[in-house]
């Protein structure tokens, strides 16, 4: 459940979000601005900046405002907790850059609760720990872990199709969500809650900032990558407007 959003901390998450995305991909950015909004407990993201300190991930305006020397004091104007990690640098003979681990919570417990029990490393944490720190449900997690991906070639698309859901809305709400669903009628449960209730959360946070669908367009963006079937000509987000009615 979600706290009342002002329109204010709406803004400012809303804001960050489109700063950050020429330095991390829009699935991350996506999580950030749901831990933001009190729907999940931590982000775990992949932040890209090159040797200069400009963001890397994607490409970027020359006007980009949000570098790394600046990434800090504007998840503090947000209101979250951070912790930043240089996890790789890769130099391609024109350009050096440095990824980062961005982990980012906002409840003043998940983020320090899970750096005490794994240490600063990403290196040292477990799949297991990482799925149950960013709040993945427990079907998802140990199928996740527990069968290697390219062993099974049923998906929980293929579950909803069949037996729980109501056709294309539903596997977009399932596709919405950060992980990999089980593919077990417990797993599409799950996916199909997770995905209602963070549809629902982006869809207030576009509200209470006054945006006319800022993150409900990122979240269909995650869609269209997660689904191969994806019908690219309709706009972003007409299947997810219709899953959340």
């Amino acid at each position: 459940m979600t706290e009342t959003l002002t329109e204010p901390h709406a803004r400012r998450l809303v804001d960050l979000g489109r700063d950050l995305s020429p330095a991390a991909p829009v699935s991350d950015v996506i999580d950030i601005l749901a831990v933001g909004i009190g729907a999940k407990p931590l982000a775990g993201v992949a932040a890209c900046f090159t040797e200069d300190g400009a963001p890397a991930w994607d490409d970027v305006a020359s006007n980009a405002v949000l570098t790394h020397d600046r990434l800090g004091d504007r998840l503090d104007d947000a209101g979250l907790d951070w912790h930043l990690t240089p996890v790789e640098t890769v130099d391609d003979g024109e350009e050096t850059v440095t990824w980062y681990e961005l982990l980012v919570g906002s409840d003043g417990r998940s983020l320090p609760d899970f750096l005490a029990a794994t240490g600063p490393r990403p290196t040292d944490r477990t799949e297991r720990q990482y799925g149950r720190a960013l709040g993945y449900p427990e079907s998802s997690v140990e199928w996740f872990v527990t069968h290697p991906v390219d062993v099974e070639t049923r998906s929980v698309f293929d579950v909803i199709n069949e037996q729980c859901g109501s056709g294309d809305d539903d596997v977009t709400l399932a596709a919405s969500v950060p992980y990999i669903p089980a593919p077990t009628r417990q797993g599409a449960r799950d996916a199909l809650d997770d995905g209602r209730g963070l549809t629902e959360a982006l869809g207030t946070l576009d509200a209470a900032a006054d945006e006319d669908g800022y993150a409900e367009l990122l979240l269909g963006e995650r869609v269209r990558e997660t689904l191969d079937t994806y019908d690219q000509r309709r706009a972003w987000r007409d299947p997810l407007s219709r899953a959340m009615g």
